[in-house]
């Protein structure tokens, strides 16, 4: 690492800034003491403020404050860190993915999907991966409404099928499919009969929602952000059968992807699309560091949005 040079855009040229000079401010900037950041790099205070102050004529720039007693960040020392630090986390996240795609995958993928996501689109996104993969395992769990993440939260898979959003910062995801969001409703209900609906007049109805989970999940599918005040919730479901039966009942009404109607449909329950929603994604997701295990499944994913397979 020592040796990396930078070279920053619009003319200006920083040959002499090195990652150890980055990394010796930021141990500055986190301590606020030269002693004690030389303590945490295993190096002389001396040779510390030495290469501070190098970083700091290569940028020609004031970085710190220093008096006998304290040291300060200046205005500019404040914004640098921020950056700099950012810029070494990415670049460890960098270093690790690559380094997890370099090695070779041994045992069994671990591949959750969340209850009723993309499930025609699952059944050839395995095929596919066991014709070229026949020597690696594949296992798949389905999760419910209670874990919307199919087991990415509590790193229970190494890759979930999932409908978005989930909450998650950080995930590497392939979009496999794009499913309008319809009502199910009572075939009785006075809505039922129309060809579609507006966001407006779902609203109003009570409404099954998914029981609470972390993230924005319950949210999207209740359509809080169209809402004034909290969603009429009569009832929760953890699953597409307990949810389907409390709409057939007519306990409420509920909104679903389009698929739900093709794989999920129950008696006495209609599907009505609603036309001023957004549809939703299915997407193949998994953390950065799986990338070495995931890369095959990831690239029959690829081909499969490529050549615009929906569910």
């Amino acid at each position: 690492m020592n040796g990396r040079k930078f070279r920053a855009g619009g003319g200006v040229n920083l040959e002499n800034v090195n990652l150890r000079q980055i990394e010796a401010f930021l141990a500055v900037a986190e301590e606020m003491h030269f002693g004690r950041a030389a303590q945490r790099l295993f190096v002389s205070a001396p040779w510390l403020s030495h290469t501070v102050k190098d970083l700091e004529r290569s940028l020609n720039v004031e970085l710190l404050i220093r008096t006998t007693r304290s040291v300060e960040l200046t205005p500019a020392g404040t914004v640098f860190a921020a950056l700099a630090s950012q810029v070494l986390t990415d670049l460890a996240m960098a270093i690790r993915t690559t380094h997890s795609v370099s090695v070779t995958p041994r045992g069994a993928l671990k591949l959750g999907y969340s209850h009723g996501a993309g499930l025609e689109v699952i059944a050839r996104l395995l095929r596919t991966y066991h014709q070229r993969q026949p020597h690696i395992g594949i296992e798949s769990e389905e999760f419910d409404f209670t874990d919307p993440s199919a087991g990415l939260r509590d790193n229970l898979v190494n890759a979930s099928v999932i409908r978005h959003p989930v909450g998650l910062a950080g995930l590497v995801s392939v979009d496999l499919a794009t499913e309008r969001r319809v009502a199910s409703l009572p075939d009785d209900h006075p809505l039922a009969a129309r060809e579609s609906l507006s966001v407006a007049e779902i609203l109003p109805e009570p409404i099954v929602a998914a029981p609470e989970s972390p993230g924005p999940w319950r949210d999207y599918w209740i359509l809080t952000e169209y809402r004034a005040g909290p969603a009429p919730v009569v009832a929760e479901a953890s699953t597409l059968d307990a949810e389907m039966l409390l709409v057939s009942r007519g306990v409420g009404i509920s909104v679903t992807s389009e698929a739900v109607g093709l794989w999920y449909r129950r008696p006495g329950v209609t599907f009505v699309p609603i036309h001023d929603l957004p549809p939703c994604v299915v997407s193949l997701a998994w953390w950065p560091e799986d990338t070495g295990l995931v890369a095959p499944l990831a690239e029959v994913a690829n081909e499969f949005r490529s050549a615009g397979i929906d569910a």
